[in-house]
């Protein structure tokens, strides 16, 4: 087998690479091939990586050349940020300068990622349809929803979108509870970055309680500590609310003046913050190649990430039964969508195939937003595939935090003046 990894130079890929050498006997005799622009980081990770993976039977490759790293690939995994961090912090700060939050995945800062994200994986799609044909394409790329509603709909690559947000989010309210996470199950529906709990339970004494209750009782508690995230205490406040555990991301629509406010206040946006962390990252995998017995402290996504990307990847190579939250076509699985839109669902994998399990429908509260979500994100995907202007601006103004095609227009200018200005 050969898995393919697109932005294989990241500071996310040791941890992927930590997790295939953790489940090797799965992966016996596989090669990965890493494949990243920014040569010297792909070097940095490919040397640490062959320490990871010594022992385990599996070979590692790195090349710049996509095509290289693509042809003969049975899986490829993109997670790649086109345009960098640079980008990204012109993502963040323009949608700011109009009172408009700036997020990687969410509102206008989604919308720009998407921009640049597309192209890239048509190339991507194509190569694969030359070079690997038959290959299944894992996409981690963010913004999820928009690309998977792309490839899925304008391409025909086999694919499936992942996302370990929900894994992400049982870590910090298991923090926040004073439990270990694996004391929370929670399964939760609706489209990327925008989901609600359709099950989650909380071991306790007497077996498994009600988790959404526990978590809303404990709300008022999580407001007064000070070494609990504004974000994680409002998905607190959030259940309290609704009844049932939000996304982790769901406070920026549900608090946005709030979530506005502290960017503003913020003295730099995150791009700028991990722009600052990640040449110690980098010093860190240097060190570690060369350690008698190298051992991960730093990197970006910890272990949920490369954790979760392994378990899909077996999942769909194996064809062992097991049950997973993935970005697939809806076919029926949320009535309250309609059944084109990809929609994020435990689905059962089963000899290679994901069929997406039905979940409950949302109260008339919350179905509102994952609608105009969930259309807004394939509205994007059209404009954005055929390169329309005026109908990247009607997408624009569909999302739900803009609403306004004034300031679609508005946000669009700016957003590609300051990239102008920058160049």
């Amino acid at each position: 087998m050969k898995i393919a990894i697109i932005g294989g130079g990241s500071a996310y890929a040791p941890g992927l690479l930590q997790a295939f050498a953790a489940d090797a006997a799965t992966f016996a005799g596989c090669e990965l091939a890493l494949m990243d622009v920014a040569a010297a980081e792909l070097d940095v990770v490919h040397r640490l990586g062959r320490r990871l993976l010594e022992g385990t039977g599996l070979r590692l490759s790195a090349t710049t050349e996509r095509v290289r790293a693509i042809e003969g690939a049975d899986v490829v995994l993109t997670t790649f940020r086109q345009g960098g961090l640079a980008a990204r912090h012109l993502d963040e700060s323009v949608p700011l300068s109009f009172g408009v939050i700036g997020q990687e995945t969410i509102g206008p800062g989604g919308f720009f990622f998407a921009m640049r994200t597309l192209g890239v994986m048509r190339s991507v799609a194509s190569e694969m349809a030359t070079h690997a044909p038959g290959a299944l394409l894992v996409n981690y790329t963010n913004p999820t929803q928009i690309v998977a509603e792309a490839l899925t709909r304008f391409t025909d690559v086999p694919c499936v979108a992942i996302c370990d947000q929900s894994d992400d989010d049982r870590v910090h309210l298991a923090s926040a509870l004073g439990i270990a996470p694996h004391a929370i199950t929670l399964s939760a529906s609706g489209v990327n970055h925008a989901t609600w709990s359709s099950a989650c339970g909380i071991e306790g004494e007497h077996g498994v309680e009600d988790g959404a209750l526990r978590i809303a009782a404990a709300a008022d508690e999580i407001q007064a500590r000070a070494d609990v995230s504004p974000r994680v205490k409002r998905q607190f406040a959030l259940t309290r609310a609704y009844g049932r555990v939000p996304n982790g991301y769901l406070p920026y629509y549900y608090f946005r003046d709030e979530s506005v406010a502290e960017a503003r206040a913020a003295k730099r946006t995150r791009a700028h913050t991990i722009a600052e962390e990640l040449p110690a990252m980098y010093r860190h995998f240097e060190e570690q190649a060369l350690a008698p017995a190298p051992r991960l402290s730093a990197g970006r996504g910890g272990s949920v990430f490369g954790d979760f990307a392994v378990r899909v990847i077996a999942a769909f190579t194996t064809g062992a039964s097991t049950t997973l939250t993935l970005n697939v076509r809806n076919g029926g699985a949320l009535a309250d969508l309609d059944p084109e839109r990809v929609v994020e669902v435990p689905c059962l994998v089963e000899g290679g195939v994901a069929t997406a399990i039905p979940q409950p429908r949302f109260g008339a509260a919350t179905a509102g937003l994952i609608r105009m979500l969930a259309d807004y994100q394939a509205a994007a995907a059209d404009a954005i595939w055929s390169d329309d202007p005026d109908a990247m601006e009607r997408a624009l103004a569909a999302n739900p935090l803009v609403m306004s095609l004034t300031l679609a227009r508005s946000l669009l200018r700016a957003r590609a003046d300051a990239e102008r200005a920058g160049a």
